[in-house]
């Protein structure tokens, strides 16, 4: 009985986080579309998509199935990010 109390905490836990996930993959959608949006650093967006992408197959091989997909959505968008938008020049 207890085993199945576990596996529904587990899964709501998936579901939270992976709402705050795909929720921030698709406010940054604007960013990757708006060919006149510019990113403050490439320092900062490089290790923000490699981050994502390193965590994906964690929360996959965790379980966090539902997390992992989302935190792949959101790593896709920054690497489109850093792809599609140029450097704004500080200064």
């Amino acid at each position: 009985m207890s085993e199945g109390l576990e596996v529904r905490r587990v899964s709501l836990v998936d579901l939270l986080i992976s709402i705050g996930s795909a929720g921030l993959a698709i406010f940054s959608v604007p960013t990757v579309l708006n060919k006149n949006s510019q990113v403050p650093r490439k320092t900062a967006s490089i290790p923000s998509a490699s981050i994502l992408t390193y965590f994906v197959p964690l929360f996959a091989i965790s379980g966090l199935d539902l997390t992992a997909m989302t935190i792949a959505g959101q790593a896709i968008v920054w690497w489109l990010i850093v792809a599609l938008r140029p450097v704004r020049k500080l200064g």
